[in-house]
């Protein structure tokens, strides 16, 4: 682990701070939470359990008889006074006592919620204690002295069991021990989540200066683990993507070089010319330069239609077998020396999309049209809820370790640059996009013929999902 800097340790502290007051937070309101329950299920106006009463009127009983001699000379001492000065001479005693004394009338006394035992002594004039549980830091007891000679009642207020502030001042120097293990607890995990934070951040900015190799480590704790992990996936995607771009604009420039070239060593002989009975020929090979370079762009276009993060395709009902009837009969023509044999296959329904199935399908018989000697077959079956195509040549086939290949763009397994077999590289890696757009794959292999198999294959239905290109 790199050593703390300063640079570092100001955001670290902040976020030391931010985790600290949140976790002290929690525990400080969860102590509350509990100080509040525990309370609650100890106060009782009176207890429900046996045992818990009894234990009350003992307790209320033996406060009484302790101060039983301070409550007669108290008492005494008021019946000396006529009843307007007794509660200014309460006040002057106030400040000699440790708990509230008050002057009540009987009425306003009987008024409390009181235990039976208790209203029953103070209804025939007798001195009462009644015995509160106040919770986890004591008890309170009100000790009831009627004065004889009127209907008031002197009120002993007396707490039972530690003073809060005495209970914090005792327990200071757990609370601070808690408080220092905490911290430490808390530093413990901030630093290492801090360090690993710095590292993400450390990556994506390497990634974002151009370094597209630029990997996070995938083992590192949750959830940290799963965003790098997420990171990781986005690098390779933004990497693949970026690479396949320059890979395409610089087969793009190559492919473009050659017939602009010819179109204008062309343009040069027509201007040259001396001998107008040779332009007419000269204008049709810059005419099909021109054809060349549009349909280049024509399926440039349609490759970039198809791209990973392109809306889904519309899909509807489709019948195979007209549709492989449609593209046979419209290529056959032209390469009338190659016998193309559709199979002996009645209607067949799927889903699709029309449009790029029959592109798809269109190049596969134009690409065997390229390689085949004498016979193209094609083949359609429904298996496993799966549409499956197949176009099988003569031709010399496609290499095992090319296979695989075939489906990148700009791609010739003859490094041909010639018009009848070289094409532009791009109809085979049409059909791969189509096939990923449609949820499916396209598979080459060794056709029963002895040259190239290339199959399509896809959900029958639409699979319900997010978009899977």
């Amino acid at each position: 682990m790199s050593t703390l800097t300063a640079a570092t340790l100001w955001p670290l502290r902040g976020m030391f701070a931010r985790v600290y007051a949140g976790v002290f937070a929690a525990s400080l309101l969860a102590f509350l939470l509990m100080t509040v329950s525990a309370s609650t299920r100890l106060t009782s106006a009176e207890p429900p359990d046996t045992h818990l009463a009894a234990q009350s009127r003992e307790s209320a009983a033996e406060v009484e008889r302790l101060t039983e001699g301070l409550r007669w000379l108290m008492a005494e001492q008021l019946r000396a006074h006529p009843e307007q000065e007794r509660a200014a001479l309460l006040r002057e005693w106030q400040p000699h006592f440790r708990y509230p004394l008050t002057l009540r009338t009987r009425d306003e006394v009987l008024a409390l919620p009181l235990p039976a035992l208790t209203r029953e002594q103070l209804g025939t004039g007798q001195a009462a204690a009644w015995y509160r549980a106040q919770g986890a830091l004591g008890d309170t007891v009100e000790v009831f002295q009627p004065l004889s000679d009127s209907r008031q009642v002197l009120v002993q207020t007396l707490h039972i069991g530690p003073a809060p502030d005495k209970v914090v001042l005792f327990l200071m120097p757990e609370i601070a021990t808690l408080l220092l293990v905490l911290g430490v607890a808390v530093l413990a995990l901030t630093v290492p989540l801090y360090r690993h934070i710095q590292r993400l951040a450390a990556t994506a900015a390497d990634l974002g200066a151009g370094n597209l190799r630029a990997r996070a480590e995938p083992r590192l704790p949750e959830p940290l683990g799963h965003l790098a992990r997420a990171f990781n996936t986005m690098a390779e995607r933004i990497q693949r993507m970026t690479e396949e771009q320059q890979a395409s604009l610089q087969a793009i420039s190559h492919e473009l070089r050659t017939p602009i070239a010819r179109l204008r060593f062309a343009i040069e002989l027509a201007r040259d010319t001396s001998e107008p009975a040779a332009l007419p020929t000269r204008l049709g090979a810059m005419d099909r330069d021109i054809d060349e370079l549009d349909a280049l762009v024509a399926e440039l276009l349609t490759f970039t239609r198809l791209h990973s993060e392109a809306p889904p395709l519309e899909r509807e009902g489709i019948d195979l077998t007209d549709l492989v009837h449609d593209v046979v009969t419209s290529l056959a023509p032209l390469t009338p020396h190659l016998r193309i044999l559709p199979a002996p296959l009645g209607p067949m329904s799927c889903e699709g999309s029309p449009r790029y199935l029959r592109r798809a399908l269109s190049n596969l018989v134009r690409n065997a049209q390229r390689y085949a000697r004498e016979e193209i077959r094609v083949e359609w079956a429904l298996q496993d809820g799966q549409c499956l195509l197949h176009v099988d040549d003569d031709g010399p086939g496609i290499p095992l370790p090319e296979r695989e290949r075939v489906f990148l763009p700009f791609t010739r397994l003859d490094d041909s640059r010639q018009r009848r077999t070289g094409g532009h590289g791009l109809g085979l890696a049409i059909v791969h996009r189509v096939m990923r757009a449609h949820q499916g794959r396209a598979q080459a292999s060794v056709a029963p013929m002895g040259g190239a198999r290339l199959t399509l294959s896809w959900p029958r239905l639409e699979v319900t999902r997010a978009d899977n290109r």
